[in-house]
């Protein structure tokens, strides 16, 4: 259990998730974004999301790490990376799972409705 990102208990109110091993909270939701912190170490936004075609928003220290979006199928099928340039591109938008590829520039509508999530939640 864990591997999609299963709660830990919300029987008793703890909307915790795991995914990969990974403890994920989740702080609120708005504009149909559901807000993630991992509240130590490393920040990778999950693979699958428990919700057919989601979005997440994952936040590092403070600041919007990664906006994912998922498919139907659960699926990750784009993540845009706020916090580092790849191939000189910040913000920067991968494919499904595939971040070896030269990174591609991000929409208009989603750099707005990441700066909607930034504005509600108080994030860098």
């Amino acid at each position: 259990m864990g591997s999609r990102g299963s709660f830990i208990n919300v029987d008793i109110g703890d909307f915790k998730f795991k995914d990969g091993g990974k403890t994920f909270i989740s702080i609120g939701e708005s504009y149909g974004v559901k807000v993630l912190v991992r509240p130590n170490g490393s920040v990778k936004a999950p693979e699958f999301s428990h919700t057919a075609c989601r979005i997440y928003a994952i936040v590092q220290n403070g600041a919007l790490k990664h906006l994912c979006f998922y498919d139907d199928a659960h699926s990750q099928v784009k993540s845009i990376d706020f916090l580092h340039s790849h191939n000189g591109l910040k913000p920067h938008v991968h494919y499904e799972l595939n971040h070896s590829d030269e990174g591609h520039p991000v929409l208009k509508e989603d750099l707005e409705l990441a700066d909607k999530v930034r504005r509600k939640f108080g994030l860098l």
